[in-house]
């Protein structure tokens, strides 16, 4: 059986003090008369009863809650995510408040969980259902929806395609998904990259979605790689939607026998954790997914009423040169 919680009257008790100076000696009130020894004697209480405040009942006793919610409804783990999670829990916690990252297993979960909890805040990752939106309105609770693809996502794509011009290559070939969850973040790339080959009169790249993401077949990589190859102008170059088709893609080069970047250059996206680390290492598009976290939470304190609307965001993106293009 789990040990109970102890309490501010436990703490009262060990002290030799009433509740209501160890409720101002834990809150920090400086506006008491309450000696330094005997707020020491409070605090040495606290930690050998190791006790741990009740934020709930402080949320309700100061009328307002320090917790964000960030709901994630099944965007997959990457370097970018990350990132932002990352970022966005430390611009949290400067206001005084705490993320709760929380990963959505089913369309009824919300509810649920918030039973349990009670957020200042709701940061969605995606756009949510009507009901879930409704039900947040009717708790009183603030959404912020993002679904991870600003303004600009097609930046990054674009920027494969003018790399791999400037290295000199024309034909080309785009290595995407069909995976129907990770359209957010696919169709942006394809329609950039696609623009891009369009606005600079390359001639007509090659595309290709295939079924997978994380588990994308190598076999099939390595055969539609072998079907550009073998037409009448073979592809040189082959961009992809991510840092891990592009790893696959480097994989079944070397299936094919070919030599990276020599016969075939290969561009991933993102600059995940494992880009330098590919033979050869990846030469990849890196986004700030920092930014985005700050420019996001700044789109939430604007809705808490602590600051001005933020300007509207662009997501900012470079190329990382290594030594695959």
């Amino acid at each position: 059986m789990a040990k109970p919680r102890s309490t501010s009257t436990d703490i009262a008790r060990r002290a030799g003090v009433s509740r209501a100076t160890v409720s101002y000696v834990l809150n920090g009130r400086t506006d008491q008369s309450i000696s330094p020894a005997t707020r020491e004697r409070v605090l040495q209480a606290a930690r050998e009863l190791s006790y741990v405040p009740n934020a709930a009942s402080r949320a309700l006793r100061a009328g307002e809650s320090r917790l964000v919610l960030l709901i994630n409804s099944g965007v997959p783990w990457s370097t970018n995510i990350t990132d932002f999670e990352d970022e966005l829990t430390r611009v949290v916690a400067a206001t005084g408040r705490t993320l709760m990252v929380w990963r959505r297993q089913g369309p009824d979960d919300l509810a649920s969980t918030l039973a349990h909890l009670e957020p200042c805040l709701a940061i969605a990752l995606n756009r949510l259902s009507s009901s879930e939106a409704a039900l947040l309105e009717t708790l009183q609770i603030p959404l912020v929806e993002s679904d991870l693809v600003a303004p600009g996502s097609d930046l990054p794509a674009r920027l494969q395609v003018q790399h791999l011009v400037e290295a000199g290559h024309e034909r080309l070939a785009y290595l995407t998904t069909s995976e129907e969850s990770l359209q957010r973040f696919a169709t942006p790339r394809t329609s950039g990259f696609l623009a891009a080959c369009a606005e600079l009169a390359l001639p007509k790249p090659r595309l290709a979605a295939l079924p997978g993401g994380m588990d994308i077949s190598l076999a099939a990589v390595t055969e539609q790689l072998r079907a550009w190859l073998e037409e009448p102008d073979p592809v040189t170059a082959v961009a992809c939607f991510n840092d891990f088709h592009a790893a696959v893609c480097l994989a079944a080069a070397a299936e094919l026998g070919l030599w990276v970047p020599s016969d075939l250059a290969v561009m991933g996206l993102d600059d995940d954790i494992f880009a330098p680390l590919t033979r050869p290492a990846l030469t990849t598009i890196r986004i700030d997914a920092k930014a985005f976290a700050r420019h996001l939470w700044d789109l939430a304190r604007h809705q808490l009423g602590e600051g001005p609307e933020p300007e509207p965001f662009l997501q900012p993106s470079h190329v990382v040169v290594r030594a695959s293009v």
